[in-house]
């Protein structure tokens, strides 16, 4: 869940009962350039995620393939939503629909939204469906 080229961000693990393990996560400042993001893709399928953000701001980024620009850069296939704030004291379940489209499975980032502080935020799988 880190990113390997950053020895200070952090992940810690909590078990919450009738759940999975909880996940406590920092992300640096944006212009840190290194550990703003973390990669949140799972294998295609639906997932139900809790998060709460204790400071800063997150966004969440879920993109498809697109194998003509060989990015991900088109809107989720499954018609959720490309892009999701959440702020400060913010608590909310989040299900993603990934999908594969032109042979790669979708791309699901979460960054800190600011330049200058840092971002934490927990998280929780709460439901998991294919």
């Amino acid at each position: 869940m880190k990113k390997q080229n950053d020895p200070e961000s952090h992940v810690c693990r909590k078990k919450m009962p009738h759940m999975e393990t909880e996940m406590h996560v920092t992300l640096h400042p944006v212009l840190a350039m290194h550990g703003y993001a973390m990669d949140f893709s799972q294998a295609p399928g639906k997932a139900t995620y809790r998060f709460h953000v204790q400071s800063g701001e997150i966004e969440i980024h879920h993109h498809s393939y697109d194998g003509i620009a060989g990015l991900w850069c088109l809107p989720p296939q499954s018609g959720d939503e490309a892009v999701k704030v959440l702020h400060s004291g913010d608590e909310a379940e989040i299900t993603f629909d990934s999908r594969v489209h032109d042979a790669e499975p979708d791309f699901i980032e979460i960054a800190n939204h600011h330049f200058g502080k840092r971002a934490e935020f927990t998280y929780s799988k709460v439901k998991e469906s294919a």
